[in-house]
């Protein structure tokens, strides 16, 4: 392939991906529940998404299951990996793309760098605290405050009825007709 592009693709087992393009023109994407490899094959279509039309591209990645899958080296028999797998091979036919997928040792794939430092921006990093234990904290935080607001609403739309049933017994009582003015 002459003239092709390099592309760094890497995922992340808490659901985030990244595509490296020259220049370090970095593409980030993320799938709540997505498994390690899921998100390797999400990097992939990532890196497809954002290349041009009629592109030549060499695409790395430290995933073999995704260099496996994609190169039929072996069948593939996970309904998810399948469903990724056709999207990539529509995505190549759509835009008329020239791929080559190629496996690379995990330490030579710089992709990871930029992932590892654009979680860690997501989650505040600061101090010593791992990124794992971060992310659960900020998932249970984010947790507490729905339930703090479910409960906020509840007692918001309580109050709100009981307002009426109590405006409506006033009215029923002439509460409010006799407080108003002869002249009304």
């Amino acid at each position: 392939m002459s003239g092709r592009i390099d592309v760094l693709v890497d995922g992340s087992g808490d659901g985030h991906s990244v595509a490296l393009f020259p220049g370090e023109e970095v593409f980030f994407s993320y799938e709540r529940g997505a498994s390690n490899n899921e998100a390797e094959f999400n990097a992939i279509i990532l890196a497809l998404e954002n290349l041009p039309s009629h592109g030549k591209a060499r695409i790395m990645t430290d995933s073999q299951v995704a260099v496996w899958n994609l190169t039929l080296e072996k069948k593939i028999r996970h309904p998810s990996y399948m469903r990724k797998c056709c999207q990539i091979q529509d995505l190549i036919v759509q835009n008329q793309l020239e791929i080559d997928i190629q496996w690379i040792p995990r330490r030579q794939n710089h992709a990871d760098r930029y992932l590892r430092h654009y979680i860690a921006s997501l989650c505040g990093a600061s101090g010593n605290e791992p990124l794992y234990r971060r992310v659960r904290r900020l998932e249970s935080e984010n947790i507490r405050l729905k339930t703090k607001l479910k409960q906020a609403m509840k007692m918001l739309e309580s109050r709100q009825g009981s307002m009426r049933e109590q405006g409506a017994r006033a009215y029923e009582r002439g509460v409010v007709a006799d407080s108003c003015p002869d002249d009304w």
